[in-house]
């Protein structure tokens, strides 16, 4: 038999937690029995080099905003040249849905957020376009997936696939530390995210301050770009917090430099399961986290705390951190890309059944 032939679809090539999943999901599933390609609807990014390496056959279409019927027809011969569409996060499953329909694919939508704020045309996107034309929707937690039953979307089309990820050539914490110019000998605190509004760096630099001010010396480090960039850098010259932030810029790599970090800190309004916890879970680093999605479940069997948005309990939370660390062997089987990809297939599998 044949192995069956999917197209991944997501937005972009940018370094953000979906496209890593995506990315390194095709990488990562047995040709034996499944073939991707990879289709970016819109504009590549620092994976495109990672999507190379791994030999998956990728198109970029290099959409802007609006409809632009050359490229969906383009879109839609690929599809239609496979036998499943599996479309990532919400923009990804609107296209997804009606190119399956162009081409007669089963789809399968992949959520990666569970936002309390999605608005009404999110919602509505879900329940009358998305849902009915879904086979199965792959949710990264059950909190995401409870967010999607109130939406309106049927559990009966959710299954829960955690996220998962490389475990291969971590860099140990001094040569890590090296590429990211930090000091060897002080406490960093690393936070892993676009530089976006719901990711609330805000809180980070304010966290920072009163570890500082509570408990010595400290560096954060955000490895990370976005709109937002130049607002930070103008917020931390304001706290007069210097050297004590480090602007690492994006990193196709940030993966194997997590162990630069004696915590990560995340500090988002809104989660699924992101990408940059795994990681640092996988590499023995404790995580800080406040509590949203997925991450108290995620947290629930050590490695890492959840707590309020108090800049003052997030600097406490961390102190304690840097004094342990994750059980690492466990963090591997549970995170690890493997299962991640057995996981997937056995849904690829229900949905061409």
């Amino acid at each position: 038999m044949r192995p069956r032939r999917v197209t991944i679809l997501i937005d972009s090539l940018i370094g953000g937690g979906a496209e890593s999943v995506a990315v390194e999901g095709a990488a990562a599933l047995d040709g034996e029995r499944y073939v991707p390609h990879l289709l970016v609807t819109r504009h590549t990014g620092v994976l495109e080099e990672r999507v190379r390496e791994s030999g998956v056959a990728y198109t970029i279409l290099g959409r802007r905003r609006g409809f632009h019927p050359r490229l969906f027809t383009q879109a839609a011969r690929i599809v239609a040249g496979s036998d499943l569409l599996h479309a990532h996060k919400f923009a990804g499953s609107v296209w997804g849905a009606l190119l399956a329909t162009r081409a007669r694919r089963p789809l399968l939508a992949h959520e990666h957020t569970g936002d309390e704020a999605a608005s009404a045309s999110r919602k509505l996107l879900y329940r009358g376009l998305i849902a009915p034309k879904a086979t199965r929707i792959v949710c990264v937690s059950d909190a995401v997936a409870d967010a999607l039953v109130r939406d309106g979307v049927s559990r009966k089309k959710l299954s829960v696939v955690p996220n998962g990820v490389r475990t291969d050539d971590i860099l140990e914490p001094a040569e890590a530390r090296a590429e990211l110019g930090l000091p060897p000998a002080v406490v960093v605190v690393g936070i892993v995210a676009r530089l976006r509004p719901e990711k609330r760096h805000e809180l980070a630099l304010a966290a920072i301050r009163n570890y500082r001010a509570r408990h010595g010396p400290a560096v954060l480090c955000i490895v990370g770009d976005g709109p937002l960039a130049a607002d930070l850098r103008a917020r931390a010259a304001a706290l007069e917090l210097g050297s004590d932030v480090v602007f690492a810029g994006e990193r196709r790599d940030a993966r194997r430099l997590m162990k630069a970090f004696d915590a990560l800190l995340l500090t988002s309004s809104y989660e699924g399961m992101p990408l940059a916890v795994l990681e640092a879970l996988v590499a023995g680093v404790p995580v800080v986290a406040t509590d949203v999605g997925g991450l108290r479940e995620l947290l629930a069997d050590g490695g890492g705390a959840v707590c309020t948005g108090d800049p003052a309990a997030i600097a406490d939370a961390l102190a304690e951190a840097v004094v342990g660390s994750p059980e690492l062997g466990e963090a591997r089987r549970r995170f690890g890309i493997g299962r991640f990809a057995d996981d997937l297939q056995r849904v690829y599998d229900e949905v061409l059944a």
